[in-house]
């Protein structure tokens, strides 16, 4: 029995009931200021247009007055040791002339001044790759890159056909899904059109064999196993890589294999799309986002050597503009890495981060079409 307080003619007993009651209040309250920091930190950042508009460069000649008093970007004298090329487009090396001849006909001049605009406003930018003399050398060691790292460079290695941990890693397995869907399509599109002059022509048995390879079901852990098949798969590219090296074997820089590529980037990333906006249930959602990320990730690091090495083939389709903003739209992708993955309404409290990745994918893939009506 209690003991009555004088003053609120309450009971002890009332007053031990009240702590847990506040408790539940103030963890309620730390949910929710998570919630809203978490949603902050899963918008994405604005894409940058083509140009940048004239109110938005004004604002930053307003924060720094001095920028006012110098010449145009376009206008002023640059040391031969850092010229300015078109964004993404690879530069010479330091230290030595730039040669006007070298860049590519018909690219667009204010590509250069976007790029600059980037680094001056503090923007991320892509960072393109230097690729070999040899053609498809770089775009063959970039996928050997991407499966071996996943078989090798990560922690624990293939991890969808694991028994034990690796089946509650659920994220990183279906990331991996995700990049070797996206190499599987990569490499038919090597074996049928990038390294044929046409139907007539003979498919490398080396691409054959790594195909086929690819296509060993990715939980199975034995007779073959994943692991192995996807090993002698990367083998067999390297054996590509060395007939590329000596010249015996040729890939080829034509408007129509880019076409190519691109339409079957197109399409599974259409297919990522419709996966990302579908009612799919809060335990399923970060599956479907990580398989997404994985397919993002690899189109990425091959549209970046693409960039490159097709950029003559570009500027006639004058489509070296749409290219780069294909790749800022994917590197938005590359950025969004929440803690926890929340599959909230589109109108909710919480972010929905399965709707935030599909935001700069989607604009990727109808890039992407707009590039294969050139």
């Amino acid at each position: 029995m209690g003991i009555d307080d004088e003053r609120t003619r309450s009971c002890c007993i009332c007053a031990v009931k009240r702590p847990p009651a506040f408790l539940s209040f103030f963890l309620i309250a730390l949910l929710l200021i998570f919630g809203v920091s978490t949603a902050g930190l899963a918008l994405q950042k604005p894409t940058l247009g083509l140009a940048e508009t004239a109110s938005s460069e004004q604002a930053y000649q307003d924060e720094q007055p001095a920028a006012q008093e110098k010449a145009p970007v376009h206008e002023k004298e640059r040391p031969p040791a850092e010229p300015l090329v078109p964004l993404g487009e690879a530069g010479p090396p330091k230290g030595q002339p730039h040669a006007p001849e070298a860049a590519a006909p018909g690219a667009p001049e204010h590509g250069a001044a976007r790029g600059e605009a980037h680094e001056a406003h503090g923007e991320d930018h892509v960072q393109l790759p230097e690729i070999s003399s040899i053609p498809g050398v770089t775009f063959v060691d970039t996928l050997i890159g991407l499966m071996d790292y996943e078989l090798h460079g990560r922690m624990l290695g293939w991890r969808p056909n694991g028994i034990l941990i690796c089946r509650l890693t659920d994220n990183v397995n279906n990331y991996q899904l995700g990049v070797l869907e996206a190499v599987r399509f990569t490499t038919l599109r090597l074996k049928d059109s990038l390294t044929r002059l046409g139907e007539a022509d003979t498919y490398d048995p080396d691409l054959e064999q790594a195909l086929n390879e690819f296509m060993i079901s990715a939980t199975s852990w034995w007779f073959p196993s994943a692991e192995s098949s996807y090993s002698q798969a990367i083998e067999h590219l390297k054996k590509f890589k060395t007939k590329l090296e000596k010249g015996q074997r040729s890939f080829y820089y034509r408007r129509d294999t880019l076409v190519a590529l691109l339409s079957i980037y197109k399409d599974q990333l259409g297919n990522v799309n419709r996966t990302l906006v579908m009612p799919v249930g809060w335990y399923r959602s970060d599956d479907y986002f990580y398989y997404a990320k994985g397919v993002a990730h690899v189109y990425y690091e091959m549209l970046k050597v693409c960039r490159v090495g097709f950029k003559n083939q570009l500027a006639t389709m004058h489509g070296a503009d749409i290219m780069d903003e294909v790749l800022h739209e994917l590197l938005i992708a590359e950025k969004i890495n929440p803690w926890i993955v929340f599959d909230s309404s589109f109108s909710g409290f919480f972010a929905n981060h399965r709707a935030n990745l599909n935001a700069p994918l989607s604009e990727a893939s109808h890039l992407l079409a707009v590039l294969g009506l050139l």
